[in-house]
């Protein structure tokens, strides 16, 4: 039953993070105009979703796939367009995209650790 709620969490998350890459690359394109910087955090999400399976973690892959979006849509908000040295355009989206999305995967990732520790550490 326990490996059963496994492979449906992390189907679900993988179903959520495909949802979120198809709309902020294709539907959202306008928005932002990146073609490839939403492929590359898509795959890295898979690479997690796919980690977090074989270690049986359950809060990883739900962080991953919404926090994709939610990275996504902290970027639209909080952007700033400007200037560089050379006098080309800036943008800062695909930044805040990233930091935030990293950022959750990681603390995903050691509450999971912490969480197992503790387990652990109570049954010995």
């Amino acid at each position: 039953m326990k490996n059963r709620k496994n492979l449906l969490v992390h189907l679900v998350s993988l179903l959520i993070l495909c949802v979120g890459y198809v709309l902020t690359r294709y539907i959202f394109f306008g928005i932002h105009g990146m073609k490839q910087w939403p492929l590359v955090l898509f795959i890295c999400g898979v690479v997690v979703i796919v980690i977090s399976f074989i270690c049986q973690a359950n809060l990883v892959p739900v962080f991953t796939a919404v926090t994709y979006i939610i990275g996504f849509i902290a970027g639209v908000i909080f952007q700033t367009d400007g200037i560089d040295a050379g006098g080309g355009k800036t943008n800062n989206l695909w930044i805040i995209w990233t930091v935030v999305f990293a950022c959750s995967v990681i603390s995903a990732s050691i509450n999971e650790l912490i969480a197992a520790w503790k387990k652990q550490s109570s049954t010995t």
